[in-house]
């Protein structure tokens, strides 16, 4: 017990001016999809923050923060969705408004408002943010980042066709957008050191994995990791999850996984 104390303080003193980010998919309540927050929750947590002195920022900050030692308030978060799905819009952004919190959407670019048939999981299909919403988004004070084309294993294409999952999304957003696209969030955080490079050289300024495989002594802009809000999140874990402890809870959840990759 002592020994467990001990390591928790000294993985406090090493991580605590590290910024918590969140991975969200869905606002929607969904039985039996863990990637779909339902709206009640979302707002609580969003109360949480609030009430509590966080401050939101972006990606862009993340970045000034860990190359050029920019000055961030005392409590800050970053709060991140994959996919872009149209509830992002209808009912996350409303919330987010609410409570003066910015957020940014990875959108895939040749999914853009169609339905989510990339997902072969027997998920309920939905819909994405159009080409317009995506602008609504932006224009609300929320950020767009690159989830890539068709939301591939990126570890797992040809060189080839990884410079053109990377390369192709960024100048489509770009385009449409009329704004750069600096950030990249890498599919079922899937990413190996050439994924790294390759975002690297297609433009990128950071790339966002999740938890598996993502350095924890060091910054790896990119790799850095985030921490998924299931469905049926617990308060208390959530206040954990941004709190000056947070990495603590990625570094459980990696040596919870390697683990169970011994007994596979």
């Amino acid at each position: 017990m002592f020994f467990i104390l001990v390591l928790i303080i000294l993985l406090y003193l090493k991580f605590q001016n590290r910024i918590p980010i969140l991975m969200y998919h869905r606002i929607a309540d969904i039985p039996g999809d863990r990637n779909s927050l339902p709206l009640a929750k979302f707002e609580e947590q969003l109360q949480f923050l609030a009430a509590n002195g966080y401050q939101t920022i972006t990606l862009d900050d993340v970045y000034d923060y860990y190359t050029n030692n920019k000055s961030l308030p005392p409590k800050t978060v970053v709060l991140t969705f994959d996919d872009g799905y149209k509830d992002n819009l209808t009912l996350a952004l409303p919330l987010l408004i609410k409570y003066n919190m910015q957020a940014t959407v990875f959108a895939i670019t040749d999914w853009v408002g169609k339905e989510n048939k990339w997902e072969n999981f027997n998920k309920k299909l939905t819909t994405t943010m159009d080409w317009s919403e995506l602008k609504k988004w932006q224009t609300a004070g929320m950020q767009v980042g690159s989830h890539t084309v068709s939301h591939p294993f990126l570890a797992h294409l040809e060189p080839t066709m990884l410079k053109q999952e990377l390369q192709k999304s960024k100048k489509e957003l770009e385009e449409r957008l009329a704004v750069p696209i600096d950030h990249l969030c890498y599919p079922y955080g899937n990413f190996n050191k050439n994924v790294c490079i390759a975002s690297k050289d297609a433009g990128y300024k950071t790339a966002l994995a999740i938890f598996e495989h993502a350095p924890l002594w060091q910054i790896d802009l990119f790799a850095l990791p985030r921490i998924p809000i299931p469905a049926k999140q617990k308060m208390w874990e959530f206040k954990l999850k941004v709190s000056p402890i947070h990495t603590i809870f990625i570094f459980l959840r990696q040596a919870e996984r390697a683990f169970k990759k011994l007994f596979k």
